[in-house]
């Protein structure tokens, strides 16, 4: 499963360049919103003058994360909901709840057991089978990492999180699902102010060489911007979106032990740059 990731960078034009969107209008939304941006997008402590000095220095909604977790708002891109506009490569940003809640639920605790999709178990799926098919339903997860947890050998001792990039930390795409339903608590619904919960969920499948050891699952990467704007077009069948959702090829892939601080979960979490190594002894 994947369970955090990382979208460490706050330069907004980089990342509308590399997803060919426009994020203003999400991103504006985001800081009106209610919902759970995690701490980072309420503000992130950076070092300041040469003295140890730190500044707090707000990030946009989304971005400058180093901890992203369940339940938090995640940065989506996906198409264009006309399917003309989508045909030609439209696309639109969206803050989405991390942790898909189906149509039929009434209960946001429905989300935590719903962060992943196993690509295996897509076409069958009662809450993902019907979305995969569809360009409505299928999005672009914004990150440039994501953490796994190896175990101990000793059971008593507390397992030990990595983080993997790709290209050597440049932002990448999940996978991913998304949905939205009507939701009258203003609270828990977040950011959207026009009565719809949006939420979306990350396609794992079965690990490269990189990720391995440390893991026996891992998310689906889309390879390129190619094969990004091809999980977003109208015209993929099922069965042709399922067949995307490989490993990446580990020859692009790094790994490395993160801070042990990630495995504190709920309230207090950390978050901060020094997440991403494990400290020296």
């Amino acid at each position: 499963m994947c369970g955090r990731f990382t979208v460490t960078t706050k330069d907004t034009k980089k990342i509308a360049d590399r997803f060919q969107v426009e994020l203003e209008k999400a991103l504006a939304q985001g800081k009106g919103g209610s919902g759970d941006a995690g701490p980072a997008a309420k503000e992130s402590t950076q070092a300041g003058d040469p003295d140890g000095a730190s500044t707090k220095e707000k990030s946009p909604p989304g971005m400058g994360r180093y901890n992203v977790a369940p339940t938090q708002e995640i940065l989506v891109v996906r198409s264009s909901p006309d399917e003309a506009e989508a045909e030609h490569g439209e696309r639109e940003a969206r803050l989405m709840r991390w942790g898909l809640i189906p149509v039929w639920s009434k209960d946001l605790k429905v989300g935590y057991r719903m962060i992943n999709a196993k690509v295996e178990n897509l076409g069958k799926s009662r809450a993902y089978g019907p979305l995969v098919g569809k360009f409505r339903h299928r999005c672009l997860i914004v990150a440039d990492g994501f953490y796994e947890w190896m175990k101990a050998e000793d059971p008593k001792q507390p397992r030990q999180p990595w983080r993997f990039t790709v290209d050597g930390g440049e932002p990448f795409a999940f996978a991913g699902l998304c949905t939205r339903k009507e939701w009258d608590d203003p609270e828990e619904r977040g950011v959207d102010p026009d009565g719809f919960l949006y939420s979306a969920t990350l396609i794992t499948t079965t690990p490269n060489a990189v990720v391995k050891p440390v893991h026996d699952r891992m998310p689906a990467i889309l390879p390129t911007p190619e094969a990004e704007a091809a999980w977003l077009d109208p015209r993929l069948t099922t069965e042709e979106a399922i067949a995307m959702c490989g490993p990446l090829d580990p020859a692009r892939m790094q790994g490395a032990p993160a801070n042990p601080a990630l495995n504190k979960v709920g309230k207090g979490m950390a978050e901060g740059p020094e997440l991403l190594v494990a400290p020296t002894a």
